[in-house]
């Protein structure tokens, strides 16, 4: 039997015996439960009271304009917050970046962030322009719109439940087979990197499926509730989010597969794991600051930083703020250092997988157990 084969035999064999497991499905109707409290929370919180609108002025007859707008606001049930500015430019960035719905710029024009509009708001820029009954308009794009943001953030947290639930899978079953024994009969017949692989990669595809299902369907709750518009451009982000879930699990599955042969009781895998989780909780958390300034310093240099890149990096691609070399430059940074985790996981579990006792780190480089 040849090392694809043994592997593929592996692989198929997780794949069989995961699938059939209660908490697949349990996990998959959590994961789908929270994207609908995502969408459907903030639409039964946000539902009752005036619209918010953010008017972005620079000083002069723009702000004059705005202020004229705000003591009108009363009689269109909208909240009207002036926000002054230096210049045009400047108030033209906060449309962009989203932190202004409308920007009066030269010739009394009102420039709106693309969807949604704020058509309150709008209403009482005309009503306050009396010299131009009908205020021109014109739309930008926003550089992270509502939208994008919010698939921003849930991929964050869906990727997050996904690396840490499927990471803790494979070290449970490293260390499962280690307890009853079955591990020996196994590497009667293949290596231990080929068992090795072949678990990683069937616990993966399983992963990687849950993902998917997870996907579709999220986005077609997003669209029955109106806060996703299928096409290209979410197909896109659930694409991103794919890639990057295979770069993450490479990378997190792997140094779990280390803990785990480094212990044979299922007593010891959370003090082993812990290290490994701590990292990705970090991660974790700081990836909404990120994700709140995703053009920032932070959000950029944990774009780089392997154990934060599969979590970061999504959200930023997704909301087009991340370039085209942070893109390629994070995808060869964290593919490298999957790498090295896979070489270092296979020499280890080599050396710790048929130990019964628990083995230190150096003790399994070293091959002295």
């Amino acid at each position: 039997m040849t090392s694809r084969d043994a592997i593929a035999l592996v692989a198929r064999r997780e794949i069989r015996s995961r699938v059939h497991e209660r908490s697949l499905l349990f996990s998959t109707l959590v994961m789908l439960g929270i994207l609908a409290a995502l969408l459907v929370i903030p639409k039964l919180f946000g539902s009752d009271g005036p619209e918010q609108a953010t008017i972005a002025a620079a000083p002069g007859a723009a702000i004059a304009l705005a202020q004229t707008a705000q003591r009108g606001q009363d009689g269109f049930d909208v909240v009207v917050t002036v926000k002054r500015v230096r210049d045009e430019p400047a108030a033209r960035r906060l449309v962009a970046d989203g932190d202004a719905d409308v920007a009066i710029v030269r010739g009394g024009k009102a420039l709106l962030a693309g969807d949604p509009q704020p058509d309150a708001a709008l209403a009482l820029l005309q009503g306050a322009a009396a010299e131009a009954p009908a205020l021109p308009v014109e739309t930008v794009t926003s550089t992270a719109d509502d939208e994008q943001r919010q698939l921003g953030l849930v991929a964050v947290i869906v990727l997050y439940a996904q690396l840490i639930g499927y990471g803790f899978w494979v070290a449970s079953g490293i260390v499962e087979e280690k307890a009853s024994r079955i591990v020996e009969l196994l590497l009667a017949a293949i290596r231990p990197r080929e068992l090795l692989a072949g678990k990683v990669i069937g616990i993966g595809l399983v992963a990687l499926g849950q993902l998917l299902v997870i996907g579709v369907l999220g986005l077609a709750l997003g669209a029955a509730t109106g806060d996703v518009h299928v096409g290209a451009r979410s197909a896109g982000s659930l694409a991103i989010v794919l890639a990057w879930f295979v770069l993450g699990y490479a990378f997190y599955a792997c140094g779990y597969a280390v803990a785990a042969a480094l212990v044979a009781r299922q007593e010891d895998i959370q003090n082993v794991t812990t290290p490994i989780t701590l990292v990705i909780l970090g991660a974790f958390f700081l990836s909404f600051p990120a994700l709140d300034d995703p053009s920032g310093t932070l959000a950029r240099v944990l774009s780089f930083v392997p154990p934060a890149a599969p979590l970061v990096m999504p959200a930023r691609t997704i909301t087009g703020d991340a370039s085209l070399i942070e893109i390629v430059g994070s995808v060869a940074i964290t593919a490298a250092a999957a790498a090295g985790l896979v070489a270092l996981a296979g020499r280890v579990y080599a050396a710790g997988v048929l130990q019964t006792t628990r083995v230190s780190l150096r003790g399994a480089l070293s091959g002295k157990g």
